[in-house]
């Protein structure tokens, strides 16, 4: 077997094979002309992301899907770590970019260990407030111009909207009766703003109350919304519906300022409807392959999606509330209370 100058445990969840090894060893020869004193893969090793200790400094090496995706992060790290708000760009080598190791704890588990409303509110709101903060970094470094439209592919909206119908397959149900192409009308905006796109909670870290963002592969160009849409939609956004239409009546004006007032509200609650229907159809696929609901704290610490009585029962009840403010999307409320139903929730 060959012997690697890479220092790693023999057994254990940091364990790497020896084709990773030479992987890892390769890569950090060619970018920091070293190799790590230690490693670890704090997703898991399934996922293309470790952290190194080098030279006494720790570093993430995330791998993307190829190499554009890679070259559109590393500029857009490049523009906004100056704000403090997503780590610092460090280096890239093909697929791979090297940024800055963040700390603290994912913004999720902190909102869980907060037993006062009002400590989970604030959180919330500081967290949205950083999103704004680097939408609006982004629109004036231009970044809208140096990223890839989303949303674009044939058939994607198509398949969004029909999420309800894999769920209501699944749980043997009737399907809600929608306005289909009213619906796609109003999701089908054009490509104008800079957003994260995947702003889930999980994708923030908190340390000393600063909010930094990470995983940055999946950004480019559509509409400032989509950010909110994703951030709030999320089954571990774990706010009452009270707090909610506060945090909605602050922040859709914020994020939607550059539409008109009665679009960007129509926007958001389509936009949310569909999101919160992608979330449940994850959460559903899941529930019904292993016939059980997941373990809470496992799902939670692991940034896993929320296969749990608890956060399905959060998204249809958040779907129910959202749905009443159009009469485009009422057909939502029925139905997400017949998923309670199917459930037993």
């Amino acid at each position: 077997m060959k012997a690697h100058a890479l220092t790693q445990p023999q057994k254990g969840p940091d364990f790497v094979d020896e084709k990773r090894a030479d992987e890892i060893e390769n890569l950090t020869r060619r970018i920091f002309d070293t190799v790590p004193t230690r490693i670890a893969f704090p997703g898991g090793k399934s996922r293309s992301v470790f952290i190194a200790e080098i030279k006494g400094e720790t570093y993430a090496f995330a791998k993307r899907g190829n190499k554009f995706d890679a070259k559109v992060e590393s500029s857009v790290l490049k523009a906004l770590s100056p704000s403090g708000l997503v780590p610092a760009f460090i280096a890239r080598n093909g697929k791979w970019v090297v940024q800055q190791c963040l700390f603290g704890k994912r913004l999720p588990i902190l909102i869980d260990e907060q037993s006062d409303l009002s400590e989970r509110v604030t959180m919330v709101s500081d967290a949205l407030e950083s999103l704004y903060q680097i939408q609006q970094i982004a629109h004036r470094a231009r970044l809208q111009s140096k990223v890839p439209r989303l949303g674009v592919v044939d058939g994607w909206i198509d398949h969004r909207i029909g999420a309800v119908d894999k769920i209501s397959k699944l749980l043997h149900i009737s399907p809600p009766i929608l306005q289909r192409k009213a619906i796609k009308n109003i999701f089908d905006v054009r490509q104008t703003d800079f957003v994260k796109w995947d702003a889930r909670p999980g994708n923030a870290l908190v340390e000393n109350g600063q909010y930094r963002w990470f995983d940055w592969e999946d950004c480019g160009k559509r509409c400032a919304l989509d950010d909110l849409v994703c951030f709030i939609s999320d089954e571990w956004t774990n706010i009452d519906a009270k707090s909610e239409v506060v945090i909605l009546n602050e922040f859709i004006p914020k994020f939607g300022k550059r539409m008109p007032a009665d679009k960007a509200l129509q926007y958001f609650f389509v936009a949310g409807c569909l999101q919160l229907s992608f979330r449940l159809k994850l959460a559903v696929e899941y529930r019904t392959r292993d016939n059980k609901w997941w373990d809470r704290e496992h799902c939670l610490k692991g940034d896993k999606v929320g296969v749990t009585a608890s956060e399905v029962t959060r998204l249809c009840d958040r779907m129910i509330n959202w749905a009443e403010n159009l009469e485009i999307l009422k057909p939502y409320a029925d139905w997400a209370e017949t998923v309670k139903k199917s459930l037993n929730l």
